[in-house]
């Protein structure tokens, strides 16, 4: 039963696999191999080339903070439902007296006994090659800080038909030149949720914001040649906030974090109520309206947040042109020197 249904995820989510039985099962209940995703995640022998599945039953997975470390490579996990397979965590950073390591609520915190992790993501990828499938990852710690869903410290990173949940924060792309691959995924936050030095393509997936925040925060090195790139995108607005005031505000596109930030949206539905300046806010950055190194590009989006009349009047935004969108094709932006193809399970 196990075998047939992943046969159909992976089928489904377009990832080619020569081996569909899982290595190992995680179930809440006594049923499989493991009862803890870092248990299973643990038992994968150090530096394996081939690929390890690790299959989720359904449930939800509250009791731990998951790192997948540098020596785990080639990892995937793979869960039984969308909706019903749910990792989440609920730790946030902060510096009250009462922190620990820099993040609370302390009594959750202590009982990570992993390595420190700078982040509070309930998800830190350090081992180069992970996927994740049909499943939901969040941070539940609400409006108070940052609280990360994942943080991605590794390379060849990918995300088919996720769920990827948090307020502010949600997806850290932390290390430069690192690239991640998201398909179908839901991508939920308000403040900055999509943010760092990584590259991250965005290939259908739905990206969904509460109102008065930003989608991006990018932080692009100048030598590196892509951002965040959002491709035929739907790109919406979320009401009942978990914080009071944001409902019926605008959104924005995002606002630079530091450096010289690149993101793309091209042939995106874009929600009405994505702000007409688009960015705007220079967050400090006194350089980013006048400085023709940011690359703040849209092409063929549509709805009526797509009118890019009102955009903000920066050196750096501005709409591609015809010519240069083949440039920002799954291969352009993520093959790399080792042509690396994200939908290639191996």
């Amino acid at each position: 039963m196990i075998q047939k249904l992943l046969s159909v995820l992976l089928a489904c989510a377009a990832v080619s696999q020569a081996r569909t039985e899982p290595d190992s099962v995680v179930a809440l209940d006594g049923s499989g191999d493991f009862k803890s995703i870092q248990a299973a995640i643990d038992a994968v022998p150090d530096h394996r080339d081939r690929r390890t599945i690790i299959y989720l039953k359904a449930g939800i997975y509250d009791h731990e903070k998951l790192i997948i470390p540098e020596s785990k490579q080639n990892i995937t996990l793979i869960g039984e439902d969308r909706e019903r397979t749910r990792i989440r965590y609920h730790i946030y950073n902060c510096s009250c007296d009462e922190a620990l390591n820099g993040m609370c609520p302390p009594e959750s915190v202590k009982l990570w006994n992993g390595p420190t992790i700078r982040t509070a993501a309930t998800l830190t990828i350090r081992g180069a090659g992970f996927r994740a499938d049909n499943l939901t990852i969040e941070n539940t710690a609400g409006p108070v800080g940052q609280a990360q869903a994942i943080t991605v410290q590794a390379d060849r990173t990918a995300f088919i038909n996720c769920n990827l949940e948090s307020y502010q924060d949600t997806i850290y792309l932390w290390t430069d030149g690192c690239r991640t691959y998201f398909r179908q995924c839901l991508v939920v936050g308000r403040t900055d949720y999509i943010y760092g030095s990584g590259i991250g393509y965005f290939d259908e997936c739905e990206i969904r914001s509460w109102g008065g925040g930003w989608i991006t925060a990018p932080a692009t090195p100048r030598d590196q040649a892509y951002g965040f790139v959002f491709y035929k995108c739907d790109i919406t607005y979320a009401g009942d906030s978990p914080r009071e005031g944001d409902d019926g505000r605008p959104f924005r596109l995002g606002r630079p974090w530091h450096e010289y930030p690149r993101v793309a949206f091209i042939y995106c539905a874009m929600s009405e109520k994505i702000h007409p300046e688009g960015w705007g806010d220079t967050w400090r950055m006194d350089y980013a309206a006048t400085s023709d190194e940011l690359h703040l590009y849209e092409y063929g989006n549509k709805g009526r947040g797509a009118d890019m009349k009102g955009r903000a009047d920066w050196a750096g935004l501005r709409e591609l042109k015809e010519s240069e969108v083949g440039h920002y094709s799954v291969n352009n932006v993520l093959g790399g020197d080792d042509g690396w193809n994200p939908l290639d399970g191996e």
